[in-house]
């Protein structure tokens, strides 16, 4: 896979608005900052910031009065996170596919590591990600929260301070892996109870110790995303 769908720097301004909106930072109704003040807060060119806005007009989320400014119009959060996760995997296919191939390679070995040296409190600390998991059922905030504590604790269990600061280091990334692919499996109950099985199954094998079947069903839980993102269609 080549890098030729590279995101461009005003898709990532208007990713950015997007979730300004859908975090409540921006409300309906709210006018945005002239684009010369854009263009500083996010440290782009005036042209980059005309172009975001441009495509968020398109999309109908701001409405461009000329001569007044650029206006947040009446959207629903629904809309925008929809919107959000579109773009993301519009643009982020490759990055997304990527992202889970190291974490392909990099998980399945915390998962294997954790099997060996997991102590009771970080048991504790992955199972109350299961849990919180299990609680979060559909609510999809919630559940990217519990996810990205499951691999993290994970992680932290293999009591390797370099391997657990590499994972750290690609938290952001994870959550966005994590934030595209959970909407899709949120599309259908069955969807929602294999990904909290698959999830439990892993915590299992490690609080069992067992080192090679934890490291396997990480392999294949992670696998099974990336066919998922890659027979999408964008």
């Amino acid at each position: 896979m080549t890098s030729t769908n590279k995101q461009k720097v005003y898709e990532i301004i208007f990713q950015k608005i997007q979730q300004e909106i859908a975090d409540g930072h921006l409300k309906v109704g709210d006018k945005l900052p002239p684009e010369r003040d854009l263009a500083t807060l996010y440290s782009v060119s005036r042209t980059s910031i005309r172009e975001a806005l441009r495509l968020l007009e398109v999309s109908d989320v701001v409405e461009i009065r000329q001569g007044d400014g650029t206006f947040i119009k009446n959207i629903s959060l629904h809309q925008v996170q929809d919107q959000l996760s579109n773009v993301l995997l519009k643009t982020d296919k490759v990055v997304l596919y990527e992202m889970l191939e190291l974490r392909l390679i990099l998980e399945s070995q915390c998962a294997a590591l954790a099997a060996l040296r997991a102590d009771g409190h970080d048991l504790e600390k992955i199972a109350q990600s299961v849990e919180a998991m299990k609680t979060a059922d559909d609510h999809e905030e919630a559940g990217i929260q519990a996810d990205l504590d499951f691999h993290m604790a994970i992680a932290k269990s293999t009591h390797n301070s370099v391997l657990e600061q590499l994972i750290a280091s690609l938290e952001p990334h994870m959550q966005n892996t994590i934030e595209a692919t959970r909407k899709h499996r949120l599309s259908s109950k069955a969807n929602i109870t294999r990904t909290f099985d698959e999830h439990k199954a892993i915590y299992l094998a490690i609080s069992r110790g067992e080192s090679e079947k934890a490291k396997t069903l990480m392999e294949d839980h992670i696998r099974t995303i990336r066919e998922e993102i890659s027979e999408l269609s964008f």
